[in-house]
C-alpha cells in the first residue's frame, strides 16, 4: 500500500502526516474538525494555553465518540428486540411439527 504525505492546519499550526493513499480527504476532514473545535474553544476562552486546549479538544472528541457508541448500542439492542419479536410471531404462525 502506498503512503502519501498530507499537510493540514490545526490550531494555527501546520502538520504533515503520512496517510495511506486514498485517505487524504478523510484525514483533511478529521483535521478540519479538530481545527474547528480548537477555534471554538479558543474563542470561548482566549487565555487558555495550548496544552489545555488540546486536552479539552481530546475530551470533547472522546465524548462525541462515546455518544456515538451509545447510539449504536441502543440501535443494536432495538434491532435484536425486533428480531426476537419477529421470530416469536413467526413461530406462532408456523404449524407445530408432528
Amino acid at each position: 500500500m502506498s503512503v502519501v504525505h498530507v499537510d493540514v492546519v490545526m490550531g494555527g499550526r501546520s502538520y504533515r502526516f503520512a496517510a495511506p493513499a486514498g485517505q487524504e480527504t478523510r484525514l483533511k476532514a478529521l483535521a478540519a474538525r479538530v481545527d474547528a473545535l480548537l477555534t471554538d474553544l479558543r474563542q470561548s476562552d482566549p487565555n487558555t494555553d495550548r496544552d489545555r486546549l488540546l486536552v479539552l479538544a481530546c475530551l470533547q472528541l472522546t465524548s462525541d465518540v462515546a455518544d456515538a457508541h451509545g447510539k449504536l448500542d441502543d440501535q443494536a439492542s432495538a434491532v435484536t428486540q425486533f428480531h426476537r419479536g419477529l421470530a416469536e410471531r413467526l413461530e406462532k404462525l408456523l404449524p407445530a411439527e408432528a
